[in-house]
């Protein structure tokens, strides 16, 4: 390996090691912009035996029981420990997701992508690493998985799927994906989920694990509400209404099934078409950009999910296709999502919803589709790597 590439790599680790020491700082300084708290009152109240629901559909912990159960070790530690120890597994666990994927997209081309691919993702994960939102972790969690799955790693990939849902529900969607479109998986997800929906009752009685799955239940139902009618979202459906267009509830969930609908038709053509490596990077993007589209309570910092789609794409063009105007496409996109509320200050000053973030998502929909249709007509299969 050349020694410039060694230097390139390890600039990159040094990328990440600064941030998490960046975070840290902030975190012992004193500073309250962070989610964390959220976490920690789920963990406590569960270890109390309360209801870890205590603002259901608006704020506060809003997750799955387990995810209680899982932060219980940082709850345990003093505040200031237990925040900067979550900071830490959460920029390690996306970090090393992306080093995995730089690894697995540009190995057949003997390239090194993860350099980078760090100089894109990292700015884009600033403020979830700042807050300490999951985002980050369970990023990192799918990563592995598309890339364990593409070396048929079955049970490994289970694992860090169901660890992926446990935290955030939001990693079903690529569960459910690559439940159908890879046979292996479906039995064996389906005893991970069991294994998963299990754990609460290892620490709790039964009477109030129940409970509190029915209130979560409630809580999601209320959040996925608030997510519709509330513009204070990064959605697309938000964004329309800069220009005057309503989109009813009702009529966003039939969107929302639509598109569930294609994203599956293309990640199984992608997986019947395309080779493991190719294949592994099209299923994360396409799931990655469905929930950046149709969840109901994207926030800006969410995007931080689509930094390593992009990047891919991003280092797969300057480094192994020679594609100099796709790069720099690309390149526009994550400088836009990451300056989004500057130009949206700049631009529409009194819009009152954001924009530029759903906008490029939609450009990089685009940009996956073209990408997808020149695959599928030959053209792809003659590239060396992506």
């Amino acid at each position: 390996m050349p020694v410039s590439h060694n230097n390139a790599e390890r600039g990159a680790w040094i990328g990440w090691i600064i941030l998490f020491l960046v975070t840290a700082a902030i975190i012992i300084s004193g500073s309250s912009r962070t989610v964390v708290p959220a976490y920690r009152e789920g963990a406590v109240y569960w270890m109390a035996g309360q209801t870890i629901f205590a603002h259901p559909g608006v704020g506060g912990f809003v997750y799955l029981p387990q995810a209680a159960v899982l932060f219980i070790p940082f709850a345990l530690l003093p505040v200031a420990a237990g925040e900067v120890l979550w900071r830490l597994v959460n920029i390690a666990v996306f970090a090393f997701g992306i080093f995995q994927f730089a690894w697995l997209a540009g190995g057949k081309a003997g390239k090194g992508l993860f350099p980078l691919m760090t100089l894109v993702t990292l700015p884009l994960a600033w403020d979830c690493a700042r807050n300490g939102q999951a985002t980050l972790v369970i990023t990192g969690l799918m990563l592995l998985a598309v890339v364990d799955i593409s070396r048929t790693r079955w049970w490994r990939a289970v694992l860090w799927l169901c660890l992926g849902v446990a935290v955030k529900p939001l990693v079903i969607v690529l569960a459910l994906l690559v439940m159908v479109i890879d046979r292996p998986l479906s039995w064996r997800l389906l005893v991970g989920m069991l294994m998963t929906a299990l754990l609460p009752f290892l620490t709790q009685h039964p009477g109030y694990v129940l409970e509190q799955y029915a209130a979560f239940w409630s809580s999601l139902t209320k959040a996925v509400h608030v997510g519709a009618v509330d513009k204070g979202w990064t959605t697309p459906f938000n964004a329309l209404q800069l220009a005057g267009v309503s989109v009813s509830e009702k009529s966003q969930t039939l969107f929302r099934l639509a598109a569930a609908f294609g994203t599956l038709v293309l990640c199984w053509l992608s997986r019947h078409r395309h080779d493991a490596v190719r294949s592994a990077v099209f299923v994360f993007s396409l799931s990655v950009v469905y929930l950046m589209l149709f969840s109901p309570r994207t926030e800006n910092n969410t995007y931080a999910m689509l930094g390593p789609a992009i990047a891919v794409f991003l280092a797969g063009a300057f480094l192994i296709e020679q594609r100099r105007g796709e790069g720099i496409l690309l390149s526009c996109m994550a400088g836009a999502i990451l300056g989004g509320r500057v130009i949206e200050r700049l631009l529409t000053p009194n819009a009152g919803a954001s924009w530029v973030s759903p906008l490029m998502a939609v450009c990089f929909t685009a940009y996956l589709l073209v990408r997808f249709i020149r695959d599928m007509q030959g053209a792809g299969h003659q590239e060396q790597g992506l």
